[in-house]
Protein backbone atom coordinates (compact mmCIF):
# COMPACT_ATOMS: atom_id res chain seq x y z
CA UNK A 1 0.00 0.00 0.00
CA UNK A 2 1.36 3.26 -0.96
CA UNK A 3 1.47 5.08 2.54
CA UNK A 4 1.70 9.41 1.20
CA UNK A 5 3.36 10.42 4.63
CA UNK A 6 5.76 8.17 4.60
CA UNK A 7 6.75 9.43 0.56
CA UNK A 8 6.97 13.01 1.59
CA UNK A 9 9.36 11.68 4.50
CA UNK A 10 11.06 9.62 2.00
CA UNK A 11 11.68 12.48 -0.06
CA UNK A 12 12.83 14.81 2.47
CA UNK A 13 15.51 12.40 3.72
CA UNK A 14 16.43 11.96 0.37
CA UNK A 15 16.99 15.77 -0.88
CA UNK A 16 17.67 16.77 2.86
CA UNK A 17 15.04 19.90 1.25
CA UNK A 18 11.43 21.05 2.56
CA UNK A 19 10.14 23.62 0.56
CA UNK A 20 8.00 21.82 -1.86
CA UNK A 21 6.98 25.30 -3.63
CA UNK A 22 3.40 25.35 -1.88
CA UNK A 23 0.28 22.67 -1.22
CA UNK A 24 -0.99 22.11 -4.85
CA UNK A 25 0.18 18.87 -5.51
CA UNK A 26 -0.97 17.31 -2.52
CA UNK A 27 -4.74 16.75 -3.38
CA UNK A 28 -3.52 15.27 -6.70
CA UNK A 29 -0.70 12.70 -5.01
CA UNK A 30 -3.48 11.66 -2.30
CA UNK A 31 -6.15 10.78 -5.43
CA UNK A 32 -3.63 8.81 -7.23
CA UNK A 33 -2.14 7.40 -4.21
CA UNK A 34 -6.07 5.97 -3.09
CA UNK A 35 -6.62 4.90 -7.19
CA UNK A 36 -3.36 2.63 -7.19
CA UNK A 37 -4.44 1.17 -3.41
CA UNK A 38 -7.85 0.68 -4.54
CA UNK A 39 -7.76 0.17 -8.66
CA UNK A 40 -4.84 -0.60 -10.13
CA UNK A 41 -4.46 -4.11 -8.73
CA UNK A 42 -0.68 -3.61 -9.37
CA UNK A 43 1.88 -6.46 -9.32
CA UNK A 44 5.84 -6.14 -8.02
CA UNK A 45 6.98 -4.80 -10.68
CA UNK A 46 3.69 -2.09 -11.24
CA UNK A 47 3.64 -1.26 -7.77
CA UNK A 48 7.75 -0.92 -7.88
CA UNK A 49 7.57 1.74 -11.45
CA UNK A 50 4.49 3.64 -9.34
CA UNK A 51 6.99 4.17 -6.20
CA UNK A 52 9.66 5.08 -8.50
CA UNK A 53 8.03 7.56 -10.32
CA UNK A 54 5.79 9.25 -7.09
CA UNK A 55 9.53 9.18 -5.04
CA UNK A 56 10.67 10.71 -8.17
CA UNK A 57 8.12 13.43 -8.98
CA UNK A 58 8.26 14.13 -5.64
CA UNK A 59 11.94 14.75 -5.25
CA UNK A 60 12.63 16.25 -8.78
CA UNK A 61 9.84 18.92 -6.98
CA UNK A 62 12.11 19.87 -3.94
CA UNK A 63 15.27 20.25 -6.37
CA UNK A 64 13.26 22.55 -8.68
CA UNK A 65 11.58 24.53 -6.11
CA UNK A 66 15.87 25.19 -4.46
CA UNK A 67 17.41 25.75 -7.49
CA UNK A 68 14.36 28.66 -8.52
CA UNK A 69 15.07 29.94 -4.99
CA UNK A 70 18.90 30.18 -5.59
CA UNK A 71 18.38 31.57 -9.71
CA UNK A 72 15.40 33.51 -9.06
CA UNK A 73 16.09 35.13 -12.46
CA UNK A 74 15.04 31.70 -14.39
CA UNK A 75 11.65 32.93 -14.01
CA UNK A 76 12.80 36.17 -16.13
CA UNK A 77 13.00 33.92 -19.19
CA UNK A 78 11.05 34.33 -22.34
CA UNK A 79 9.39 31.18 -23.61
CA UNK A 80 9.54 32.44 -27.34
CA UNK A 81 6.78 31.20 -30.37
CA UNK A 82 6.75 27.62 -29.05
CA UNK A 83 5.05 24.85 -31.38
CA UNK A 84 2.79 22.36 -29.70
CA UNK A 85 2.28 18.98 -31.46
CA UNK A 86 -1.05 18.07 -29.68
CA UNK A 87 -2.46 15.54 -31.92
CA UNK A 88 -4.57 12.99 -30.29
CA UNK A 89 -2.54 9.50 -29.53
CA UNK A 90 -1.27 7.73 -32.51
CA UNK A 91 -1.68 10.27 -35.19
CA UNK A 92 1.73 10.53 -35.91
CA UNK A 93 2.87 13.21 -33.46
CA UNK A 94 5.99 11.28 -32.49
CA UNK A 95 7.08 10.90 -35.77
CA UNK A 96 6.99 14.65 -36.40
CA UNK A 97 8.48 15.88 -33.25
CA UNK A 98 11.29 13.62 -33.75
CA UNK A 99 11.68 14.77 -37.06
CA UNK A 100 11.78 18.43 -36.39
CA UNK A 101 13.95 17.55 -33.63
CA UNK A 102 16.95 16.96 -36.46
CA UNK A 103 16.86 20.77 -36.69
CA UNK A 104 19.69 22.13 -33.68
CA UNK A 105 17.64 25.46 -33.37
CA UNK A 106 14.93 23.43 -32.48
CA UNK A 107 14.60 22.44 -28.55
CA UNK A 108 12.87 19.51 -27.78
CA UNK A 109 12.98 18.01 -24.55
CA UNK A 110 15.08 15.28 -24.40
CA UNK A 111 14.22 11.87 -22.04
CA UNK A 112 17.21 12.51 -19.78
CA UNK A 113 16.57 16.02 -19.62
CA UNK A 114 13.19 15.67 -18.31
CA UNK A 115 13.25 13.11 -16.02
CA UNK A 116 16.86 15.05 -14.66
CA UNK A 117 15.87 18.55 -14.90
CA UNK A 118 18.24 20.16 -12.27
CA UNK A 119 20.94 21.26 -12.39
CA UNK A 120 19.68 22.13 -15.87
CA UNK A 121 21.30 21.16 -19.13
CA UNK A 122 24.49 23.32 -20.50
CA UNK A 123 24.91 24.15 -24.05
CA UNK A 124 28.82 23.19 -23.94
CA UNK A 125 28.02 19.68 -22.57
CA UNK A 126 24.21 19.15 -23.91
CA UNK A 127 25.20 16.22 -26.08
CA UNK A 128 28.14 14.44 -23.23
CA UNK A 129 25.79 15.50 -20.04
CA UNK A 130 26.85 12.44 -17.54
CA UNK A 131 22.84 11.67 -16.81
CA UNK A 132 22.64 10.92 -20.73
CA UNK A 133 24.27 7.47 -20.03
CA UNK A 134 22.64 6.62 -16.88
CA UNK A 135 19.31 7.70 -18.69
CA UNK A 136 20.68 5.60 -21.65
CA UNK A 137 20.87 2.47 -18.64
CA UNK A 138 17.60 2.65 -17.68
CA UNK A 139 16.20 2.90 -21.31
CA UNK A 140 18.03 -0.17 -21.97
CA UNK A 141 15.81 -2.01 -18.80
CA UNK A 142 12.13 -0.91 -21.04
CA UNK A 143 12.39 -3.91 -23.09
CA UNK A 144 12.77 -6.34 -20.35
CA UNK A 145 9.68 -4.77 -18.61
CA UNK A 146 7.77 -3.84 -21.79
CA UNK A 147 8.53 -6.54 -24.68
CA UNK A 148 7.65 -4.80 -27.33
CA UNK A 149 7.28 -1.56 -26.41
CA UNK A 150 9.73 -0.22 -28.93
CA UNK A 151 7.73 -1.81 -32.28
CA UNK A 152 5.40 0.72 -30.92
CA UNK A 153 6.87 3.76 -29.79
CA UNK A 154 10.59 5.61 -30.53
CA UNK A 155 13.06 6.52 -27.23
CA UNK A 156 15.94 7.16 -26.60
CA UNK A 157 17.77 8.61 -23.45
CA UNK A 158 18.99 11.88 -25.96
CA UNK A 159 15.86 11.58 -28.09
CA UNK A 160 12.70 14.27 -27.34
CA UNK A 161 9.97 12.90 -25.30
CA UNK A 162 6.51 13.73 -24.46
CA UNK A 163 6.23 17.03 -21.87
CA UNK A 164 3.76 15.18 -19.75
CA UNK A 165 6.66 14.53 -17.75
CA UNK A 166 6.81 17.88 -16.43
CA UNK A 167 3.31 17.55 -14.85
CA UNK A 168 4.70 14.06 -12.91
CA UNK A 169 6.07 16.97 -10.35
CA UNK A 170 1.97 18.27 -9.49
CA UNK A 171 0.60 14.55 -9.89
CA UNK A 172 -1.49 15.96 -12.76
CA UNK A 173 -0.06 13.60 -16.05
CA UNK A 174 -1.55 11.10 -17.69
CA UNK A 175 1.22 9.07 -16.98
CA UNK A 176 -0.47 7.50 -14.56
CA UNK A 177 -3.49 6.64 -15.92
CA UNK A 178 -1.38 5.23 -19.05
CA UNK A 179 0.32 2.89 -16.84
CA UNK A 180 -2.29 2.05 -14.61
CA UNK A 181 -5.88 1.35 -14.61
CA UNK A 182 -7.18 4.23 -12.31
CA UNK A 183 -10.20 5.70 -13.63
CA UNK A 184 -11.15 7.70 -10.42
CA UNK A 185 -8.00 9.68 -10.62
CA UNK A 186 -8.32 9.64 -14.57
CA UNK A 187 -11.57 11.38 -14.50
CA UNK A 188 -10.60 13.62 -12.11
CA UNK A 189 -7.62 15.07 -13.47
CA UNK A 190 -9.53 15.16 -16.96
CA UNK A 191 -12.14 17.34 -15.27
CA UNK A 192 -9.16 19.17 -13.47
CA UNK A 193 -6.27 19.22 -15.72
CA UNK A 194 -6.92 23.27 -16.44
CA UNK A 195 -8.35 24.24 -13.33
CA UNK A 196 -5.11 24.03 -11.30
CA UNK A 197 -2.99 26.17 -13.20
CA UNK A 198 -0.92 23.05 -14.39
CA UNK A 199 0.65 25.04 -17.14
CA UNK A 200 2.11 27.44 -14.79
CA UNK A 201 4.12 24.65 -13.36
CA UNK A 202 4.70 23.35 -16.89
CA UNK A 203 6.32 27.03 -18.06
CA UNK A 204 8.61 27.09 -14.89
CA UNK A 205 10.36 24.12 -15.81
CA UNK A 206 10.34 25.45 -19.57
CA UNK A 207 11.93 28.53 -18.52
CA UNK A 208 14.71 26.43 -16.18
CA UNK A 209 15.43 24.06 -18.72
CA UNK A 210 16.25 26.69 -21.38
CA UNK A 211 17.98 29.15 -19.00
CA UNK A 212 21.25 27.45 -19.96
CA UNK A 213 20.61 25.54 -23.03
CA UNK A 214 18.52 27.78 -25.70
CA UNK A 215 16.64 26.87 -28.85
CA UNK A 216 12.99 27.60 -29.81
CA UNK A 217 11.10 25.15 -28.22
CA UNK A 218 8.70 22.12 -29.96
CA UNK A 219 6.63 20.16 -27.60
CA UNK A 220 4.53 17.58 -28.13
CA UNK A 221 1.95 15.52 -25.73
CA UNK A 222 -1.47 14.53 -26.72
CA UNK A 223 -2.71 15.32 -23.44
CA UNK A 224 -2.07 18.92 -24.55
CA UNK A 225 -5.71 18.43 -25.90
CA UNK A 226 -6.93 19.22 -22.74
CA UNK A 227 -4.85 21.92 -21.90
CA UNK A 228 -5.69 24.11 -25.31
CA UNK A 229 -6.63 27.47 -23.31
CA UNK A 230 -4.14 27.46 -20.16
CA UNK A 231 -1.66 27.33 -23.24
CA UNK A 232 -2.57 30.08 -25.21
CA UNK A 233 -2.88 31.59 -21.46
CA UNK A 234 0.67 30.46 -20.71
CA UNK A 235 2.11 30.52 -24.14
CA UNK A 236 -0.14 33.49 -25.96
CA UNK A 237 2.34 33.25 -29.54
CA UNK A 238 2.03 29.43 -29.24
CA UNK A 239 1.56 27.57 -32.49
CA UNK A 240 -0.56 24.83 -32.29
CA UNK A 241 -0.35 21.77 -34.83
CA UNK A 242 -3.12 19.24 -34.70
CA UNK A 243 -1.90 16.09 -36.29
CA UNK A 244 -5.44 13.78 -38.22
CA UNK A 245 -5.41 10.01 -38.93
CA UNK A 246 -8.71 7.46 -39.90
CA UNK A 247 -9.83 7.08 -36.60
CA UNK A 248 -10.53 3.11 -37.36
CA UNK A 249 -7.01 3.37 -36.96
CA UNK A 250 -5.82 5.12 -34.21
CA UNK A 251 -8.18 3.94 -31.66
CA UNK A 252 -7.00 0.48 -31.95
CA UNK A 253 -3.37 0.91 -32.35
CA UNK A 254 -4.08 3.02 -29.06
CA UNK A 255 -5.87 0.13 -27.28
CA UNK A 256 -3.07 -1.78 -28.34
CA UNK A 257 -0.18 0.19 -27.04
CA UNK A 258 -2.35 0.53 -23.79
CA UNK A 259 -1.99 -2.86 -23.38
CA UNK A 260 1.12 -3.55 -23.40
CA UNK A 261 2.03 -0.76 -20.99
CA UNK A 262 -0.69 -2.08 -18.52
CA UNK A 263 0.60 -5.59 -18.84
CA UNK A 264 3.72 -4.95 -17.09
CA UNK A 265 2.05 -3.61 -13.97
CA UNK A 266 -0.72 -6.23 -13.15
CA UNK A 267 -1.71 -9.38 -13.91
CA UNK A 268 -5.05 -8.81 -14.16
CA UNK A 269 -5.75 -7.59 -17.96
CA UNK A 270 -9.14 -7.16 -18.97
CA UNK A 271 -9.52 -5.80 -22.72
CA UNK A 272 -13.04 -4.55 -22.64
CA UNK A 273 -11.62 -2.62 -19.68
CA UNK A 274 -8.76 -1.18 -21.32
CA UNK A 275 -11.43 -0.44 -24.50
CA UNK A 276 -13.53 1.69 -22.10
CA UNK A 277 -10.97 3.28 -20.74
CA UNK A 278 -9.22 4.87 -23.86
CA UNK A 279 -12.47 5.73 -25.46
CA UNK A 280 -13.60 7.79 -22.60
CA UNK A 281 -10.51 9.27 -22.87
CA UNK A 282 -10.72 9.86 -26.58
CA UNK A 283 -13.75 11.18 -25.70
CA UNK A 284 -13.07 13.80 -23.80
CA UNK A 285 -10.51 14.69 -25.63
CA UNK A 286 -11.78 15.39 -28.85
CA UNK A 287 -14.76 17.09 -27.78
CA UNK A 288 -12.90 19.45 -25.06
CA UNK A 289 -10.40 20.42 -28.04
CA UNK A 290 -12.60 20.83 -30.57
CA UNK A 291 -14.79 23.13 -28.24
CA UNK A 292 -12.13 25.30 -27.77
CA UNK A 293 -10.47 25.60 -30.44
CA UNK A 294 -13.43 26.67 -32.03
CA UNK A 295 -13.65 29.32 -29.23
CA UNK A 296 -10.28 30.39 -28.89
CA UNK A 297 -9.03 29.99 -32.70
CA UNK A 298 -10.45 33.65 -34.11
CA UNK A 299 -8.39 35.38 -31.09
CA UNK A 300 -5.27 33.63 -32.37
CA UNK A 301 -5.07 33.52 -36.28
CA UNK A 302 -2.35 31.98 -38.19
CA UNK A 303 -1.52 29.93 -35.13
CA UNK A 304 -3.30 26.70 -36.02
CA UNK A 305 -1.92 24.12 -38.29
CA UNK A 306 -3.70 20.80 -39.28
CA UNK A 307 -1.84 17.90 -40.46
CA UNK A 308 -3.27 14.17 -41.82
CA UNK A 309 -0.95 11.82 -41.34
CA UNK A 310 -1.34 10.06 -44.33
CA UNK A 311 -0.31 12.87 -46.17
CA UNK A 312 3.13 13.42 -43.58
CA UNK A 313 3.84 9.85 -44.37
CA UNK A 314 3.79 10.41 -48.50
CA UNK A 315 5.70 13.53 -48.33
CA UNK A 316 6.68 15.76 -44.63
CA UNK A 317 8.14 18.50 -46.14
CA UNK A 318 5.06 20.67 -46.96
CA UNK A 319 4.01 20.13 -42.95
CA UNK A 320 7.35 21.12 -41.72
CA UNK A 321 7.81 24.21 -44.05
CA UNK A 322 4.52 25.10 -43.06
CA UNK A 323 5.43 24.97 -39.18
CA UNK A 324 8.34 27.32 -40.08
CA UNK A 325 6.69 29.54 -41.97
CA UNK A 326 3.59 30.08 -39.27
CA UNK A 327 6.60 30.19 -36.73
CA UNK A 328 8.45 33.30 -38.73
CA UNK A 329 11.75 31.10 -39.07
CA UNK A 330 13.59 29.81 -41.58
CA UNK A 331 14.53 26.42 -42.14
CA UNK A 332 18.18 25.68 -42.73
CA UNK A 333 20.09 23.87 -45.19
CA UNK A 334 22.11 21.86 -42.58
CA UNK A 335 18.19 21.30 -40.76
CA UNK A 336 16.70 19.66 -43.94
CA UNK A 337 19.45 17.75 -44.50
CA UNK A 338 19.27 16.25 -40.90
CA UNK A 339 15.68 16.07 -41.40
CA UNK A 340 15.93 13.62 -44.76
CA UNK A 341 19.42 11.82 -43.34
CA UNK A 342 16.69 11.04 -40.56
CA UNK A 343 13.75 10.01 -42.56
CA UNK A 344 15.69 7.54 -44.62
CA UNK A 345 17.11 6.55 -41.63
CA UNK A 346 13.32 5.30 -40.13
CA UNK A 347 11.23 4.52 -42.75
CA UNK A 348 7.68 3.14 -41.08
CA UNK A 349 7.60 0.26 -40.13
CA UNK A 350 11.29 0.17 -39.57
CA UNK A 351 10.79 -1.98 -35.65
CA UNK A 352 7.94 -4.19 -36.49
CA UNK A 353 4.50 -3.96 -37.11
CA UNK A 354 2.36 -3.30 -34.73
CA UNK A 355 -0.57 -5.93 -34.68
CA UNK A 356 -3.90 -4.53 -33.32
CA UNK A 357 -8.12 -5.39 -33.57
CA UNK A 358 -10.98 -3.51 -32.62
CA UNK A 359 -13.05 -5.98 -31.68
CA UNK A 360 -10.56 -7.25 -29.16
CA UNK A 361 -10.81 -4.35 -26.82
CA UNK A 362 -14.94 -4.32 -26.83
CA UNK A 363 -15.82 -1.65 -29.17
CA UNK A 364 -17.47 -1.21 -31.65
CA UNK A 365 -17.34 0.39 -35.01
CA UNK A 366 -20.25 2.11 -34.35
CA UNK A 367 -18.95 3.78 -31.28
CA UNK A 368 -15.99 5.03 -33.06
CA UNK A 369 -18.41 6.47 -35.90
CA UNK A 370 -20.91 8.08 -33.05
CA UNK A 371 -17.78 9.42 -31.86
CA UNK A 372 -15.41 11.25 -34.69
CA UNK A 373 -18.44 11.44 -37.25
CA UNK A 374 -18.38 15.33 -36.73
CA UNK A 375 -14.60 15.27 -36.90
CA UNK A 376 -13.59 13.19 -39.92
CA UNK A 377 -16.01 16.13 -41.85
CA UNK A 378 -14.52 18.49 -40.18
CA UNK A 379 -10.96 17.87 -41.63
CA UNK A 380 -11.96 15.62 -45.18
CA UNK A 381 -10.64 12.59 -43.53
CA UNK A 382 -12.12 8.81 -43.89
CA UNK A 383 -13.01 7.15 -41.68
CA UNK A 384 -10.83 4.29 -42.12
Amino acid sequence: MFDKDQLLQYALEETGLSDFGGDDFQEPLERLLRALNSEAQLNEAGFFRADMTVRAGLTDRLRIVDYLKQHPEVRDEVVARPVFIVGLPRTGTTALHHLMNQDSANRTLRLWEAQNPVPPPETATYTTDPRIARQREAVALTEAYLPGFFTTHLMDADEPDECYMLLNRNFMSVEYSAMFHIPSYATWLYANLCRRDSYAWHKLQLQLLQSRHHGHWVLKAPFHQLGLTEILKYYPDAIIVQTHRAPMTFVASGCSFSELLRRSASDHIDRAVIGRDWMEMLTVYTRTFEADRARLEPQYPDQFLDIHHDDFVADPWPAVEAIYRLRGTPLSEEGRANMAAWLEAHPQGLHGRHEYRLEDYGITRDEVVALFGEYVERYGLSMY
